[in-house]
């Protein structure tokens, strides 16, 4: 309770701060080492939720199962040639590089292999490049990196859109049709997942929308049911003009005020604006649908024009937070239900099979001394 009392602190007085700490928390070499050799706890808890509870690391009452991928590229794919026909396609990996550098390098090795003609923009920070990672993007062929400035913002979703909405400019330069946006910290290992995203894209059309001609496509890590306009910006799948209308190059800041939103309470019907909410709910009202703030209307969005993959149909790696519990989203059997929307929400969602959903409530957030907290609901 003291410890969260000071992070609140450094939050509403110090909110540059306390976003450098949280990046040294995130991102730093040494604690992700100890956190990887930690043994896996088999009753924490994980954003609010357990998976499992009451059991000790050595029972017998439950089954444990393994997800194992290689590291390095030199372990994937061994004298095997991939021959595809994605040139209209790129894959951006967008965001930071401090202490990714090695996970990035060895990524981008291993999209060479699996994605031999599609274009891979690395869009990062100036600051954090070293020579090294610089050099070795110099020898890559169908590769292009975006040294970005650093601006000075209190609000990390300001370098979000910067970044990828650079990458998105310099694919659309370039007349690449589709854009697969992805993190600096995700890596995908499905050879065959370009495919399948064009595959849902031609399966689940757009029909009678003169505004969006394809789905905008996002992966079930932290995309949820239950938080409106909640969809992931992890990993997103589109044409790349719908994305380039999705990261339009305006500040959260500039954008709350078109949006009419108080930014010192941008709250609306229990639910805060902030993250992928905003970036979601601003795109849908700079293309002039009209929302209302409800699950219903997420989920007829949702049905409308997004449409949820599961993140293992593309075999995707996220090398963050908790991430040896791989299911920590889509799995749990302590609670009635997951936070995640998964491509079975979604497929009950296209179908109007909903009710099963409206039994919970939506998640909803409060201002505490000047701090958006969730209401711990579930």
């Amino acid at each position: 309770m003291f410890l969260k009392k000071i992070k609140n602190l450094l939050k509403r007085k110090f909110p540059l701060i306390a976003n450098k700490l949280i990046f040294f928390r995130d991102n730093n070499r040494i604690i992700k080492y100890f956190v990887a050799k930690k043994l896996i706890n088999f009753n924490k808890k994980i954003h609010g939720k357990y998976i499992i509870h009451n059991v000790s690391n050595s029972s017998n009452e439950i089954f444990l199962s393994y997800s194992l991928r290689p590291k390095f590229s030199k372990d994937t794919f061994k004298n095997t040639t991939f021959s595809h026909n994605n040139k209209d396609t790129a894959i951006i990996l967008q965001g930071p590089v401090a202490s990714y550098e090695k996970f990035v390098i060895e990524t981008t090795k291993i999209y060479s292999k699996i994605f031999p003609d599609t274009l891979i923009v690395l869009s990062t920070w100036r600051d954090e490049a070293s020579l090294d990672l610089i050099k070795f993007t110099k020898s890559l062929k169908n590769f292009h990196l975006i040294l970005n400035e650093k601006p000075f913002t209190e609000h990390n979703i300001n370098l979000q859109i910067l970044s990828t909405f650079n990458a998105l400019s310099y694919i659309k330069d370039k007349n690449i049709r589709y854009s697969l946006k992805t993190r600096t910290d995700c890596r995908i290992y499905n050879p065959y997942s370009i495919f399948f995203l064009k595959s849902l894209l031609s399966t689940y059309k757009i029909r009678n929308n003169e505004k969006i001609f394809h789905r905008i496509l996002s992966s079930s890590i932290d995309t949820r049911i239950h938080r409106v306009y909640g969809l992931s910006d992890i990993c997103l799948f589109s044409d790349t003009d719908n994305l380039i209308n999705y990261f339009i190059n305006k500040t959260y800041e500039d954008s709350l005020k078109e949006m009419k939103i108080d930014i010192s309470n941008p709250i609306i019907n229990e639910t805060a604006v902030i993250n992928e909410i905003f970036l979601c709910s601003r795109f849908l009202i700079n293309m002039d649908y009209e929302i209302n703030w409800t699950l219903e209307d997420w989920w007829k969005k949702c049905k409308e024009i997004f449409c949820i993959f599961d993140a293992n149909s593309i075999d995707m790696f996220w090398y963050k937070y908790y991430w040896m519990y791989e299911q920590r989203f889509v799995k749990n059997y302590t609670s009635k239900f997951n936070q995640s929307l998964q491509f079975s929400d979604w497929l009950n969602i296209f179908n109007n099979n909903t009710e099963i959903y409206k039994k919970y409530p939506q998640e909803k957030w409060y201002l505490v001394n000047g701090l958006l907290e969730q209401k711990n609901q579930f």
